[in-house]
């Protein structure tokens, strides 16, 4: 599907584990995907952000009759009210309030700058080119380092807190549960995030060396129980806050995407169970739920959204 893009969009996907980057071209296509860990010393990384930028940019040049003049930038957690840095987000707190957007501009300012939450970034991706096409009102649950969720009704995304859906992947699915990085107990984000999984396989089966979710989700494809279970169980936890989601907002259609939804049936199957077993009747009854189909590259596609309406 044409993105509506006069010209090709650098994107910029900050997330709590690594950042990437690409270029969206106006068939909806990324290329020149690369990234760098998302390390928690913003001077450094700011360094390193503008060098990927650099990086991409050059290995762009002469592939598009027009070079790229917008810059989209998606970044996990609320955003303040301009839109210029990251007002909140425990698993970044070290980038809170670096003016973001005016170094970029500063640093940049051939280019047109937006920055984005990441789940809206995802959510939009989705709704244009994934599994959300066609939905009047479709929610999108990204789980991966955190629990990102974004709705779009009338392909526009759902802001009714903070420039988005709020901080609803941290509703309480266990009451008195672990201590989540919000400061809260019993979230649905400390029961199902990459690391929590990876810490949580690992004790399992005494491993001495760390695991990343990617490691889980590899162990159960080749048959191991222990990481089948955590995957098992992660998917009806986010089967039960999808639930608690569905039940206020009515969505049509719900896709999972992010890093756990690579875990699969291992993921989909319990978490659909879940969903249909507490969700009410009607909810339930007026929904589709699917694994989103772009993958880990959403939030760095869905960055260049504002320049494709």
């Amino acid at each position: 599907m044409p993105t509506g893009l006069e010209r090709p969009v650098l994107c910029i996907d900050i997330g709590g584990t690594s950042t990437k980057a690409g270029v969206l071209d106006s068939r909806g296509e990324m290329k020149f995907v690369d990234s760098i860990p998302s390390k928690p010393d913003v001077s450094s990384y700011f360094s390193a952000l503008v060098r990927l930028i650099e990086q991409i940019r050059a290995a762009a040049s002469g592939e598009f009759e027009q070079p790229a003049r917008e810059l989209g930038v998606a970044v996990a957690g609320f955003l303040d009210r301009d839109r210029n840095c990251l007002a909140y987000n425990p698993n970044l707190s070290w980038l809170k309030h670096f003016p973001l957007r005016r170094r970029l501009t500063e640093t940049f300012p051939e280019f047109t700058i937006e920055l984005e939450s990441d789940s809206n970034a995802a959510t939009m991706a989705e709704y244009r080119f994934g599994s959300g096409r066609g939905s009047e009102r479709f929610l999108c649950v990204i789980a991966g380092t955190g629990l990102g969720v974004g709705m779009t009704v009338g392909g526009e995304p759902l802001r009714f807190a903070h420039g988005c859906m709020g901080d609803i992947g941290h509703v309480i699915v266990q009451r008195n549960g672990p201590r989540c990085t919000c400061g809260g107990r019993g979230c649905a984000e400390i029961m199902v995030s990459a690391p929590v999984l990876a810490e949580r396989y690992r004790d399992l089966v005494s491993l001495a060396e760390a695991v990343t979710l990617r490691g889980v989700i590899e162990a159960s494809d080749a048959g191991n129980r222990d990481a089948a279970l955590v995957l098992k169980e992660a998917g009806e936890w986010l089967g039960v806050a999808i639930a608690s989601m569905a039940n206020i907002l009515f969505p049509d259609h719900i896709a999972i995407a992010g890093g756990l939804s690579a875990g699969g049936n291992y993921v989909l199957e319990p978490a659909e169970r879940t969903f249909r077993e507490t969700a009410s009747k009607l909810a339930r009854s007026r929904t589709t739920f699917t694994r989103a189909t772009l993958g880990s590259l959403a939030p760095l596609i869905g960055s260049a959204w504002p320049f494709w309406r």
